[in-house]
């Protein structure tokens, strides 16, 4: 391969422009999680555009909507690789939280000052890095009541699974026959030669296995003994999942409960990956089906109160329809297509749109190193007003000149390759570390991954 030596007096592009001596995998890519950890660094590298100011306002009014309703509500978060929905969602998360330096972003101002509660109202708010789970109430709930114990420690955790059902049902039993009682049937520890690993149960322990968590090690002992001597019945839909969560109705309605029991107005769910999460399970129809039925119920319930209302942002980069109806043929493929018609006529859309990627990349990426510097990248572009016809069109594809100025010396064409090529390849490296898990049954499975 040969290359054409850089010409006497012709500068770098690193003497015009801050380029990274090294540059790690990931390091233009923000999870949501690690932005909200970190918002500050996320406000520095954030640049509001007129479009995203506008995609604000209408998240805004969407919570502002369901407040003032009372009703749960949904939005996809729908834009193209590189066009920032988990920088997006970070920077909503701080506006909701109160942080002075969002708030005091001057982009922001009018649509700050357009909605009042937010200076009244408190919220729940749950970011997801959802790579890993098992089921949609694995989840969403178990992540709520891990968000929960690291916000709120030592606050009650909510209803949201089923062995609580099983250790309320045993504590009633114990209350009704007496705590003497109650212990003299419960199995004493096997003796295996080695001394027994558990002492027999006593009533302060019973009392602390009632009062924990119901996924902690002493619950989970309490729960197996219980259950063969006083719940026959469950043994079958109990035994090694004790750990499961109840239904995800029941389970929204739970966290709502729990949420206003805590003093919040309002609940919202930051899902980062739902529908890449969806896509990486594409080799399994039944467990696709079963999950997208489930989605819905973000807004809509069989038991219509909730205590407060739950709003729900879902980062989407394409629909996935295209990532999965091409898998499906016949009936199967009618059935999967209405129900994600069912969801379009539920959740509203708050789209990023591409030419934000121009814009945050000149400001962002592109920016000279000094006036001189600036001087000569405005000189080598105009240069490019020489160019055939036909050349500049190709560079140009559907973009214009401004577009070129923002993004010399790279092209519309260049951002557009990179954004479709790298954003596929974003998504074939999901789907293909979600197939790796699936071997592994007990082990959690499946990236809610952005798309």
């Amino acid at each position: 391969m040969t290359t054409t030596p850089v010409e006497a007096g012709q500068p770098l592009l690193r003497e015009l422009i801050t380029i990274p001596e090294r540059i790690h995998q990931g390091d233009f890519v923000l999870r949501l999680t690690e932005g909200v950890r970190d918002i500050q660094a996320t406000l520095d590298s954030y640049v509001i555009t007129p479009q995203l100011r506008v995609a604000f306002d209408k998240a805004l009014g969407l919570i502002g909507s369901a407040l003032s309703e009372g009703r749960s509500k949904a939005s996809y978060l729908h834009g193209s690789f590189g066009s920032g929905k988990s920088h997006f969602m970070a920077v909503l998360h701080a506006l909701l939280n109160g942080d002075i330096a969002a708030r005091s972003r001057p982009e922001l101002a009018d649509a700050i000052a357009r909605y009042g509660w937010l200076d009244s109202s408190r919220f729940m708010l749950v970011p997801y890095h959802l790579i890993g789970a098992e089921s949609l109430e694995a989840a969403i709930l178990g992540g709520y009541v891990d968000h929960v114990r690291r916000a709120h420690p030592g606050s009650p955790l909510p209803g949201v699974y089923r062995a609580q059902g099983l250790l309320d049902d045993a504590r009633a039993i114990r209350d009704g026959m007496g705590t003497a009682a109650f212990l003299a049937r419960l199995p004493a520890p096997a003796d295996e030669g080695w001394g027994n690993v558990n002492a027999p149960w006593t009533a302060p322990e019973v009392d602390a296995a009632f009062a924990a968590s119901p996924d902690s090690e002493l619950a989970q002992r309490l729960i197996s003994d219980v259950v063969p001597v006083f719940l026959p019945s469950y043994v079958d839909s109990v035994a090694g999942a004790a750990n499961a969560f109840v239904p995800l109705d029941a389970g929204l309605a739970a966290i709502s409960a729990h949420a206003k029991g805590l003093g919040h107005d309002g609940v919202i769910l930051f899902l980062d990956e739902l529908v890449l999460w969806l896509a990486g399970k594409i080799a399994d129809p039944a467990f696709v089906a079963r999950e997208t039925e489930k989605v819905a119920k973000l807004v809509e319930s069989s038991d219509a109160y909730r205590a407060v209302p739950i709003v729900s942002f879902i980062a989407r980069q394409r629909d996935l329809r295209e990532l999965i109806g091409v898998e499906r043929t016949g009936a199967e493929s009618l059935s999967f297509q209405d129900q994600l018609s069912y969801w379009d006529g539920r959740f509203a859309t708050v789209t990023l749109e591409d030419r934000n990627l121009e814009l945050i990349a000149e400001k962002r990426i592109l920016r000279p190193r000094d006036p001189a510097a600036a001087q000569r990248i405005t000189g080598a572009f105009r240069r490019t007003d020489n160019l055939p016809g036909a050349t500049r069109d190709v560079l140009l594809t559907d973009g214009d000149g401004e577009a070129f100025r923002r993004t010399y010396p790279f092209s519309p064409a260049f951002m557009q390759t990179l954004r479709v090529h790298l954003g596929a390849g974003v998504r074939r490296a999901s789907i293909r570390s979600e197939k790796c898990r699936r071997p592994n049954r007990r082990s959690a499975s499946g990236p809610f991954g952005q798309i």
